[in-house]
C-alpha cells in the first residue's frame, strides 16, 4: 500500500511538474519607446564644424569655404576657390610639386558625458598624401605647431566634455598637403575621405 502512495505521489509530481512548464513562455516582446534625430554635421553629438565658428577666431585662410556642410556632413574641396570673373566659387585643384595648409580645416566638438578618444584619419588616393595637426586659436593663428607624419592617423587621446567655460571639449584640425614632383595631373577629382573616429575612454 505504501509503495503504490508513493508511486501515486511521483506520477503526481510528474503531472504538476508538466502543468508548470506548459504555463511557462517560450517567446516575448517587449516595447520601449525610443527617439532618433538625424540633424546637421555641426548640430551632433559629435560635432564637425567648417572652419571654428567664433566671431574672435581669425578668418584668414577661410574665404575660399573649402569645407562647408553639404547635405548635412562635411565636404571638403582641396583647391577651391574663386573665379576672378564672376565671383562665384571654382574648384581649381593643387599642383604637383606644392604644399598647403589649412589652418584649421574643420573643428571637432564633444557634447557627451564622455571623455573621448579621437582619431582622424583620411582615405583614398590622396591619403598618403596628407598629415593631420591639433591646434588651438594661438597656433593656427601664427602657424607654428607640431604635424603628425604624413600620411598617418592623428590620435587626441582625450577629448574631455563641455563644461562651464566651454572650450576643453573642441578640438581644431588642421590639415597640410603635399603632392610631390611627377604627380599624375587629371582634371577629374581624386575622390576620399576624412573620417572622425571616437570611442568613450572614461
Amino acid at each position: 500500500m505504501k509503495m503504490k502512495k508513493g508511486l501515486l505521489m511521483v506520477v503526481l509530481l510528474l503531472a504538476l511538474s508538466s502543468i508548470m512548464a506548459a504555463m511557462s513562455y517560450n517567446k516575448a516582446s517587449v516595447t520601449s519607446a525610443s527617439e532618433l534625430k538625424v540633424v546637421n554635421t555641426n548640430q551632433a553629438l559629435l560635432s564637425l564644424e567648417a572652419n571654428t565658428p567664433w566671431s574672435w577666431q581669425s578668418t584668414v585662410g577661410a574665404k575660399d569655404h573649402t569645407t562647408v556642410v553639404k547635405d548635412g556632413e562635411l565636404f571638403i574641396q582641396f583647391g577651391k576657390g574663386i573665379n576672378g570673373g564672376t565671383g562665384a566659387a571654382e574648384f581649381y585643384g593643387l599642383q604637383p610639386n606644392s604644399e598647403y595648409q589649412w589652418n584649421p580645416l574643420f573643428t571637432l566638438r564633444n557634447k557627451s558625458a564622455e571623455t573621448i578618444k579621437v582619431t582622424v584619419r583620411a582615405t583614398g588616393p590622396y591619403a598618403d598624401l596628407i598629415s593631420f595637426a591639433s591646434v588651438n586659436q594661438g597656433q593656427a593663428q601664427s602657424g607654428v605647431f607640431a604635424w603628425g607624419a604624413q600620411g598617418q592617423s592623428l590620435v587626441i587621446d582625450q577629448v574631455t566634455k563641455e563644461t562651464k567655460s566651454g572650450m576643453q571639449n573642441i578640438r581644431n584640425i588642421a590639415v597640410k598637403i603635399n603632392v610631390p614632383k611627377g604627380h599624375a595631373i587629371s582634371q577629374a577629382a581624386l575622390m576620399g575621405s576624412i573620417i572622425v573616429e571616437s570611442e568613450a575612454v572614461n
